[in-house]
C-alpha cells in the first residue's frame, strides 16, 4: 500500500515537469490544463503569457464555434422538413437553406485554417513549442476533430440539398421540352 501512495506523487511530478520549458537558465514556463507558471527574469517580457492567452482565445473560439455548430445541426433538419412542406419556385425550394449551410461551411472552415496556421504566429521556436503544449493541454485537436465531423454533416446535407434541387429543376426542364414538343405537334397539326 505505501508503493503505491508514494507512486502517485511521482507520476504527478512526472505528468507536471513534462510540460516544462526553459529558454535560459534563469527562465522557466510550467503548463497545466488550469494554470500556467511563467518566471521571468525581465518583468517587461511577456512573450510567453502573450502567447498562452492567444492559445487560449483559440481554444474559446474552438468551443464556441463547436457550440453554434451543435445548435445549427438541429436547424437544418428543422429548415429541410419547413423547405419540403412549403411552395416554392421550381429549383428554389432550398435556397436559403444552400446559403446558410454554404456560409456555415466556410466559417468553420476558415476558423480551422485560422488555428492551423496560428502554429506559424512566431518564428521563435520556444514559443511555437509552447503555443502547441498549451492547444494539446486545451485539447485543441479534440475540439478541431468535433467541428470537422459536424462541418463534414453540413456539407454533406449541403451536396444532398444540392443535387435534389438540381434534379427538380432538370426534370422540370425535361417536362418544359415535352410541353414544348407537345404544343409544337397541337400547332402543326392544327395548321393543316
Amino acid at each position: 500500500m505505501r508503493a503505491a501512495v508514494t507512486c502517485q506523487p511521482a507520476r504527478a511530478r512526472h505528468d507536471l515537469l513534462s510540460r516544462r520549458f526553459s529558454y535560459f537558465e534563469d527562465d522557466l514556463t510550467v503548463l497545466a490544463w488550469n494554470a500556467a507558471l511563467v518566471v521571468e527574469p525581465a518583468p517587461d517580457d511577456t512573450d510567453v503569457p502573450y502567447i498562452l492567452e492567444f492559445a487560449n482565445a483559440q481554444l474559446l473560439e474552438l468551443r464556441y464555434y463547436d457550440s453554434v455548430l451543435d445548435q445549427e445541426i438541429p436547424r437544418i433538419y428543422e429548415g429541410i422538413a419547413a423547405a419540403r412542406r412549403g411552395f416554392h419556385v421550381i429549383g428554389r425550394r432550398y435556397s436559403r437553406l444552400l446559403a446558410a449551410l454554404q456560409s456555415r461551411v466556410a466559417d468553420a472552415t476558415e476558423l480551422v485554417e485560422r488555428i492551423e496556421n496560428s502554429l506559424k504566429v512566431t518564428d521563435d521556436v520556444y514559443l511555437a513549442r509552447i503555443y502547441a503544449t498549451a492547444l494539446e493541454i486545451f485539447r485543441g485537436n479534440t475540439w478541431r476533430g468535433g467541428i470537422e465531423r459536424k462541418v463534414t454533416i453540413v456539407r454533406e446535407a449541403y451536396t444532398m440539398l444540392n443535387a435534389e434541387s438540381t434534379e427538380r429543376r432538370a426534370e422540370v426542364l425535361e417536362l418544359t421540352i415535352i410541353l414544348l414538343i407537345v404544343v409544337e405537334l397541337v400547332l402543326a397539326w392544327v395548321r393543316r
